[in-house]
Order: C-alpha cells, then sequence, then structure tokens
C-alpha cells in the first residue's frame, strides 16, 4: 500500500480534489434528476396529443351526427387510429404513471368505439332508425368514456411531473447543504491540522522577536512545518553563538570607549608632573645632589611614558578602519564629538547635550562621530551672532528606534534650501569657504547604519536635524557610566 508523506501540499491536495469529487458526484446525480424530468416533460406532450386527439375525435363524432358529412367520419376515423396508435406505443409508460384507468382496457374501448363508428357509418339509417339511435347511443356513452380516461391520465401526468420538480428542488437544495456541511468540515480539518501549526511557528518567531531565544517546539508531521522548524532551531543556534561574541565585543567596546573618553583629562596629570618635576630642576640645578636629580629625571621619563601610551591608545582608536558596525553607548559617542570640536565652538556659542546614559545604538562610532560633527559644525556656520546647539535623543520603543535631534537657534533655511541641503556640493556658503559636502557625507553615513535622516527648519527660527537608528540595549552598564 503507497503511503504519501505527511505534508501541507499533500493535505491541501487531498481536500482539492475531495472537495472536488463530491462536486461532480453531486453534478452527476442532479444531471440524471434532471434528465428523468426532461424525459417525464417529453412524455407529457405525449399525453397531451393523446387527450387532445381523443377530443378531436370526439369533435368529428359530434359533426358526423349532426350534418352526416362522410368528411367528418373520415377526420373522426383518423384520429381515432391516431389515439389507438399513441396507446399502443406508450402503454408501459402510461402504467407507470400509476393512475386508477386500465390502460388494456382504455385501449379495448378505443377498439370498440371505433368499430361502432365503422358499424354506424354502414348502417341504413332510413331502414333501421331504431338500431341507429341505439349504436349513436353507445358511440356517445364510449367516446365520454374515452375522454374522462384521458383527462384523467393527462392530470395524473401533470402532478406526477410537478412532484418530481418539488422533489428535484429538495433533492438540490439536500445537496447543497451536504456540500456546505462537508465544506466546512474538510475546512476544520485543514485548519486544525494546517493552520494549527503553523499558529504555532508564529508564536515561537514572535518570542525569538521578544529576545526569546527558544528553540521552536511545533507539534507536526508535515514536511514544510518540520523543515522550517529545523531551520529556525539551526538559526536559534547560530544566533546564540554570535550573541555570545557580540557580548564580549561589546564589554570590550566598552571599554575602550571609556578609556577614549577620559584620555583627555587623564592627561593632565602626567603633564602636571612633568611640569613640576622640570621646575624643581630647575630651581635645583646648582645643587650637587646627583641622586635627587636623577629620581626627578626617572620620575618624567615615567609620565611621559605614560603619556605616550594614552597617545597611542587614541590614535589606534581614530585611524581609519573598514566600516565595522558596533554596540555604542549613544551619550558617550556624542559627548567623545564634542570633545573632538570643543576647540571650534565659539564662546558665544553654548552646546547642550540631554542625550539618556541608557541609549544604546549598533554603530561605527568613527563613522556616526563624523556625521554628528558635520551637523555640529553646520550649527555653528547657521549662528554667526551666536545662540544655542541642543543634541537630544529619546527611545521609540515601539518601532526599536533611537531618535537624535541636534536644534540651533540660527538663521534657519527657506523651503526651496530645504529641498536641496542634502545635495551633494550644494551650500549656501560664500566660496572657499563651505564644499558643499559636510551634510551630504553626514546622510549617506546616517543611511550606511540602516537609519534615516530629516530636516526641519525655517527662516529665522533656527534647524532641525533628526536622525533614526536602530536601538541597541546596553550590554554593559558599567561601561556606560
Amino acid at each position: 500500500m503507497i503511503r504519501l508523506a505527511s505534508s501541507i501540499q499533500n493535505k491541501v491536495r487531498f481536500g482539492y480534489y475531495f472537495c472536488l469529487f463530491l462536486i461532480i458526484f453531486v453534478s452527476i446525480l442532479n444531471y440524471f434528476n434532471l434528465t428523468r424530468i426532461d424525459g417525464k416533460i417529453s412524455f407529457s406532450f405525449i399525453i397531451s396529443e393523446f387527450f387532445d386527439t381523443t377530443l378531436e375525435m370526439r369533435r368529428f363524432e359530434k359533426n358526423y351526427f349532426l350534418y352526416r358529412d362522410n368528411e367528418d367520419f373520415a377526420e373522426n376515423l383518423r384520429f381515432t387510429k391516431k389515439a389507438e396508435e399513441i396507446i399502443a406505443k406508450n402503454r408501459e409508460g402510461i402504467r407507470r404513471l400509476q393512475i386508477k384507468t386500465d390502460v388494456d382496457r382504455l385501449g379495448d374501448d378505443i377498439r370498440e368505439y371505433k368499430s361502432l363508428m365503422q358499424r354506424y357509418y354502414g348502417m341504413d339509417k332510413t331502414r333501421g332508425l331504431i338500431e341507429a339511435y341505439e349504436v349513436e347511443g353507445r358511440i356517445r356513452e364510449r367516446g365520454k368514456k374515452i375522454v374522462d380516461a384521458t383527462e384523467a391520465i393527462s392530470v395524473a401526468e401533470r402532478t406526477y411531473i410537478q412532484s418530481l420538480i418539488a422533489s428535484s428542488g429538495r433533492v438540490l437544495m439536500l445537496s447543497i447543504a451536504f456540500l456546505v456541511i462537508v465544506g466546512l468540515i474538510v475546512g476544520h480539518y485543514l485548519s486544525r491540522m494546517v493552520v494549527s501549526p503553523l499558529k504555532q511557528l508564529e508564536e515561537g518567531i514572535q518570542k525569538i522577536i521578544d529576545g526569546k531565544f527558544d528553540s521552536l517546539a511545533i507539534a507536526s508531521s508535515d514536511r514544510e512545518i518540520v523543515s522550517l522548524s529545523n531551520a529556525f532551531s539551526r538559526m536559534l543556534k547560530e544566533l546564540e553563538l554570535r550573541q555570545m561574541r557580540f557580548i564580549m565585543q561589546s564589554e570590550k567596546l566598552a571599554c575602550l570607549g571609556t578609556m577614549v573618553s577620559g584620555v583627555a583629562h587623564q592627561l593632565n596629570n602626567p603633564l602636571s608632573n612633568i611640569f613640576s618635576s622640570c621646575q624643581i630642576l630647575h630651581e635645583e640645578i646648582e645643587y650637587h645632589d646627583v641622586g635627587y636629580k636623577k629620581e626627578l629625571m626617572q620620575q618624567i621619563e615615567n609620565e611621559v611614558e605614560r603619556a605616550k601610551a594614552m597617545v597611542l591608545s587614541l590614535l589606534e582608536f581614530s585611524r581609519k578602519k573598514e566600516f565595522k558596525s558596533k554596540p555604542i553607548a549613544l551619550r558617550g559617542l556624542v559627548e567623545d564629538t564634542i570633545r573632538l570640536v570643543q576647540g571650534d565652538i565659539p564662546s558665544k556659542v553654548e552646546v547642550r547635550v540631554d542625550v539618556p546614559e541608557t541609549s544604546w545604538i549598533t554603530a561605527d562610532k568613527q563613522r556616526l562621530e563624523q556625521a554628528i560633527l558635520n551637523l555640529v559644525k553646520n550649527a555653528i556656520d547657521a549662528m554667526p551672532d551666536g545662540g544655542t546647539i541642543s543634541i537630544s535623543a529619546e527611545e521609540d520603543n515601539e518601532n526599536r528606534l533611537v531618535k537624535i535631534r541636534v536644534r540651533d537657534t540660527g538663521v534657519g533655511m527657506d523651503a526651496d534650501t530645504v529641498k536641496h541641503i542634502f545635495d551633494p556640493f550644494f551650500t549656501t556658503k560664500e566660496d572657499g569657504k563651505g564644499s558643499g559636502l559636510g551634510l551630504y557625507v553626514a546622510r549617506e553615513i546616517v543611511e550606511e547604519h540602516e537609519g534615516s535622516i530629516k530636516v526641519v527648519s525655517a527662516e529665522g527660527e533656527g534647524t532641525t536635524f533628526l536622525i533614526k537608528l536602530p536601538m541597541k540595549e546596553a550590554l554593559c552598564d558599567g561601561a556606560a557610566e
């Protein structure tokens, strides 16, 4: 016995063929029923013709009795023979109507009627007047009996057809109800056997989206579901491995970010020590305490090595590298950027930073620093008379985004300038004072991080740049502090 492998495709195919078979079966059943009705309707024409023939037979009979016209007798005889032929050919069909009339007796009545008419036609009415009246009476009686019988057959046929049509209507309604019920049963089966595993798969994927990296356990033997479940399980294992490496690298980067942010401050200590030792040597240069002087020189050498190590670390951090996205604490990145441009900020320009310490993003620190640096420089150029630059950030937890705003209180821009602000080589500055690439580069860097940037500005009301970047929760709270 051939057993098909369990799969969604086979189940859907089986349901389709099963429903198709039922539709064909019900259609054939109703077709035969309609064919039966068509046959009965065709037979009803024969019954109607038989009834009309007997009426015509009686009509020409009466005309002959009134006018003694030989043509009337000939027509009467023709219709009588026709009635006799109809009942001879359709005797069994008439019997199936289940009428009270005896079909064989009706045939005998027609033959007897024909015989009486022929006898009456051959009689000498002048000599046998009494006998003629007697035969005429028998003819009328027999003709009436024939008409009554054919009328009963006609009524029975119409009644039978009406009952057959009503029965066919009931069969059709039952067929529709049967198909609907079977369709609901098949739909329920497909829902339970096909949709249910897919629903479980959807719930499992939602858990992954929520950060719960559990293996997918789906109660299904369908080939497609099993294959998809296995693929997701392999993906989850790979994600777990990458997450571990990611956490280790994030901690390393967080610590490195902490070191870089404090380099400038830490350089003050060795420089102060070197300066103090140099002053002491200057004052003690004429004395002959060689050991003390050597000690001071050794301190200077140690502090120089210490500063050299800090500078080398800073150079290593700032060296140009290929794009490499890492989790970064946003506040630290912004503060480092401000320190880099601190010497270019005029005294009449105030920079305010309002970035939550818990906001993290996945980015290339060096490149994103460059983007924010370009926006800050653009803000400084937009405030020749001074003002305030506000750098703020907020988390959009629903869309898993971090929104960074760089707002200035400068001169602003008109609508036409806003349309072209990110175009390469577009600038509103005087010749030689701007390349027109700063904001273009900033947009390229943001889009490289799968983010977006837009600007809102109006003349005399300042300018606001809005950057949207994917949000990354802090992996190391200590590194963000």
